[in-house]
């Protein structure tokens, strides 16, 4: 796990890229690279940069950017690719030398020997970039699932990305300008849809695509995606009994935990109590002898508090056990250090920073997540509610719109939800959108001072036939497409990454995910169920009470905080000048505010906990509407929707 930067250029590039890696120093803290890109003319064609995370083979053999055998290549890599031994064993068969025992000389080898279609046999997380001196063309990749981030920006006929959007700021090519796009995405969900960001003219390459960097004659210039690989795709199995997904789900865990336990340093978990959490626990010590360490943020809110549950599970699986107590004033305190880690905006990821912090200073450098379980396994509300909601997409659309527009005539906030509901094109994705909504259209609109319509789709892969699917695989896609890749795991990868701390993930993978695609086709879920086929095959892991306890989401007691040792410093931004910064309404802004301490109906503490964290983050980086027109400077037209 690392943190790259590049430029693609026809000028003297170093100090660019310098920069950027420096930059990126709390990613990677072990080693640090810079290398100039030619062409086989010795044309100056950019430089590449990387900060090193050492986990497997923590020699100098794993410096990066590496060159291939040939020097035609040049490779600067972030992630982890867990099935590397494998295809290291494939290429040495063919004739290949390896100098090192890392997985990056094996990427760096199997794409000069098989292109693009050797990333999608790469079972991992990865964002990477290559130079190929001899065809004088770049290429930025990106891992299936979004694992890992890269982000581009095209300035002055150069190419310029990083792992982070920071990065590409402190280069102070790019005007810290806000995108008005990435705003209103960020109102209505909490986070920046992909592949926009908060600032105008960065973009985030697409998951599972390759894009290619091109010359012509002094200027760089960004292709179109293509697509490598696909989170859905037809199966040839038939269809399976019950059983069968059970059987299927436990093996493709185990074989996935086993991968993600690949390293040559301590490996520890994090254990909220829940069932995912547990679950990979459970799974760690079947599959290895080797001593666990786990950790748990613990309120003293009981309520909020999954320290109990943590315990029973630590107890079972015999592991070394830490609960890290986390009160409102440590979380005030911890704010600064928190903006200052934050790359873009989010409503969500403070709990991964408490714990990631936690880990890090006990001398970790790799942790296992539960994250990604819900998504895959139906856990979320949204999956309940589109099977709730089916039949009433089954009447005329014209019946559904009438009771939309009825709907849509109260003030009350529910009847506005079920007003869009009944709009929207099919039950899985209204259910989506009513679990994931942060503000509705009209709110966005009073805040942003103009009428917006949110009649975007929700991002999905571009060669996926969505209607082919049950109601359960949509939902599944529109979680993993949306929420993980835009909030948690961007949010997991920036603050972990802020400690040096590698997080992986075994449930984001990809043969976790096609036999949970597979077994959602029948996945009829019931009143009170969660996740019943992924219980059903770590029950004999799980202690009883794990198992049927009430579902309980991992949430800060936000509510109680910013009414009391969070208030002042919310109060201060939301009641502040900040608003007029990031141009939303302080009216609207203000009155938000007041609504959550009044206790309005609906004004939970996330509306003006996502407002106060746009205007601090705004604040912190020097961010605003104002820094001139980008669009004088940078090439408007290119597009990475894929």
């Amino acid at each position: 796990m690392c943190g790259i930067a590049g430029i693609f250029s026809s000028r003297d590039s170093r100090t660019v890229a310098t920069v950027m890696t420096d930059f990126l120093h709390h990613r990677g803290p072990d080693d640090v690279g810079v290398e100039e890109l030619k062409s086989v003319v010795g044309k100056p064609s950019g430089a590449f940069g990387h900060r090193r995370l050492a986990i497997m083979d923590l020699s100098t053999h794993g410096h990066q950017p590496m060159f291939s055998h040939d020097e035609r290549l040049c490779l600067t890599y972030n992630g982890e690719i867990y099935n590397f031994m494998e295809l290291r064993a494939e290429l040495v068969q063919a004739g290949v030398q390896f100098r090192s025992v890392c997985d990056t000389e094996v990427i760096l080898e199997g794409w000069a020997r098989q292109g693009t279609a050797f990333f999608a046999r790469l079972r991992g997380m990865f964002a990477l970039a290559i130079w190929d001196s001899v065809s004088g063309k770049g290429y930025l990749v990106r891992d299936v699932f979004g694992i890992k981030p890269l982000y581009v920006a095209e300035r002055d006929g150069d190419v310029l990305f990083a792992s982070e959007v920071r990065a590409l700021l402190a280069t102070e090519r790019i005007p810290r300008k806000l995108s008005s796009e990435a705003v209103r995405s960020y109102l209505s969900t909490g986070s920046v849809a992909e592949p926009l960001t908060v600032i105008e003219g960065i973009a985030a390459i697409p998951p599972g695509c390759v894009v290619e960097i091109t010359q012509r004659e002094d200027s760089f210039v960004i292709g179109r995606p293509q697509r490598f690989s696909s989170l859905s795709s037809p199966s040839d199995e038939p269809k399976l009994h019950r059983h069968s997904h059970v059987h299927r789900i436990r093996n493709a865990l185990r074989e996935s935990v086993r991968y993600h336990l690949v390293s040559d340093v301590p490996v520890a978990v994090f254990l909220s109590g829940g069932i995912d959490s547990s679950a990979i626990a459970g799974l760690v010590r079947e599959v290895s002898a080797l001593p666990i360490e786990t950790f748990t943020v613990v309120f003293e809110e009981a309520a909020f508090s999954e320290a109990v549950a943590a315990r029973e599970s630590a107890k079972r699986f015999g592991t070394q056990h830490h609960e890290i107590m986390l009160s409102g004033e440590d979380l005030l305190n911890a704010l600064p250090d928190v903006f200052s880690s934050m790359d873009q905006p989010s409503l969500d990821g403070l709990n991964t920073f408490v714990v990631s912090r936690a880990v890090r200073s006990f001398g970790l450098k790799v942790v296992l997540s539960g994250l990604g379980g819900d998504e895959l396994f139906g856990g979320y509300p949204s999956f309940h509610r589109a099977q709730t909601l089916a039949p009433i997409f089954k009447l005329p659309r014209a019946v559904r719109r009438l009771g939309a527009a009825g709907a849509s005539s109260f003030a009350d906030m529910r009847a506005a939800r079920i007003g869009m509901l009944l709009r929207d094109s099919s039950p899985s994705h209204a259910a989506y959108l009513a679990s994931r909504t942060l503000f509705g259209d009209r709110v966005v609109s009073r805040l942003m001072g103009r009428k917006v319509f949110r009649n975007d789709p929700i991002p999905v892969p571009d060669d996926v036939d969505i209607s082919g699917m049950s109601v359960a695989q949509q939902v599944s896609l529109y979680e993993v497409t949306g929420y993980m890749r835009n909030t948690l795991l961007r949010d997991s990868d920036v603050f972990s990454m802020a400690h040096a701390l590698e997080l992986r993930t075994p449930f984001v993978d990809i043969e976790v995910a096609r036999v949970a695609h597979e077994a959602a086709a029948d996945l009829h879920l019931k009143p009170g169920s969660v996740k019943p086929l992924l219980v059903e095959a770590v029950s004999d892991l799980l202690p009883h009470d794990i198992i049927h306890r009430q579902k309980m989401g991992f949430t800060l007691p936000f509510k109680t905080w910013m009414r009391n040792e969070l208030f002042s410093e919310v109060d201060s931004v939301l009641t502040g000048s900040s608003a007029e910064n990031v141009r939303i309404s302080p009216v609207e802004v203000r009155d938000i505010w007041r609504g959550f301490l009044d206790h309005r109906q609906g004004v939970t503490w996330s509306r003006p906990w996502a407002l106060y964290t746009l205007m601090r983050w705004a604040d912190q980086n020097d961010i605003s509407y104002e820094p001139g027109d980008l669009r004088a400077h940078c090439n408007p037209g290119y597009s990475l929707t894929g």
